[in-house]
């Protein structure tokens, strides 16, 4: 009999057959990557409602969401890597028989495409390589992770409900620049496959944890996904566009606090639900403002 990562496994190899979007094909590259428009929705900016915000022109604003949606594509391509590499490091553990083990190789194939994508985004919009400005591999592999596996697929999953999010406002927002409604859309479309094996894959494994892994990994988990949050702000962005205080007030806006909170909604419902957030962790992830 099958588990239900296997089921689910097989489901989501059938959807990628009916619909795997090249973005060479669907994203529309020969429309300019300018500041007609803004390139995110303004209240996903990390500015949006600082004094700094209200202190910009218009077309500072678009130009800013340029920058903005050019960073977050860099931190998506760094995202990506880490997430190849941990299902890079499961497939490694798998038999060829089990149905998991293509479908991962397909979710690997998505990510690839999918940082061509944000690859060339960031060369055609004229921006820096925002690269993320980090020094530690939160990810890593999984044996050295509280919970195993485990916590790198929960981590995999606050990465893509982050960003889904954004996205989703993104592609929904006609003033917002075509190109990145395209990119979201695309995003979106194929992410939620990769949302869903994480989802089912957790659900299976996590009963399966040790009293010890399921505490260590409890504990653990307000701050990885702390330490991914804080990615969504790149000091760069503000330093290129000389935006005095700009990545401090990004940091610490209440507005962009709040929305944090309010996109890992679904992410932290979900967490509470397993028994990753409870009595014991809710307080830090209220105090790392994950959660309200």
């Amino acid at each position: 009999m099958q588990t239900p990562t296997a089921t689910k496994a097989t489901q989501l190899i059938a959807a990628s057959q009916r619909m795997t979007l090249d973005p060479f094909t669907e994203v529309d590259w020969s429309i300019p990557i300018d500041d007609s428009a803004y390139h995110l929705p303004p209240d996903k900016l990390p500015l949006f409602g600082t004094a700094q915000w209200e202190g910009m022109t218009g077309l500072q604003r678009r130009e800013y969401s340029r920058h903005e949606c050019a960073a977050l594509c860099a931190a998506g391509i760094w995202f990506e890597n880490m997430l190849m590499q941990t299902v890079l490091r499961h497939l490694a553990n798998l038999p060829v028989t089990d149905p998991t083990h293509r479908y991962l190789l397909v979710e690997v194939a998505d990510e690839c495409r999918h940082s061509t994508m944000f690859g060339e985004y960031i060369r055609r919009a004229g921006t820096p390589a925002y690269a993320p400005r980090v020094d530690v591999d939160v990810f890593g592999p999984a044996d050295g992770l509280p919970g195993g596996r485990a916590m790198a697929y929960l981590l995999i999953l606050a990465v893509e409900e982050l960003l889904d999010v954004c996205n989703r406002a993104t592609m929904r927002d006609h003033s917002i620049h075509v190109v990145s409604r395209q990119i979201a859309k695309l995003h979106v479309i194929e992410e939620s496959r990769h949302v869903s094996f994480a989802k089912t894959y957790l659900c299976d494994v996590w009963p399966t944890l040790t009293d010890e892994e399921r505490n260590g990994a409890s504990e653990f988990a307000p701050h990885a996904v702390g330490f991914v949050a804080d990615l969504m702000v790149h000091d760069g962005v503000y330093e290129t566009l000389g935006i005095e205080g700009g990545a401090f007030a990004a940091r610490n806006n209440p507005i962009n606090r709040m929305r944090v909170v309010r996109d890992l909604a679904k992410l932290t419902g979900f967490l509470e639900g397993l028994g990753v957030i409870n009595d014991s962790s809710r307080a830090a992830w209220v105090e790392r403002g994950l959660a309200a």
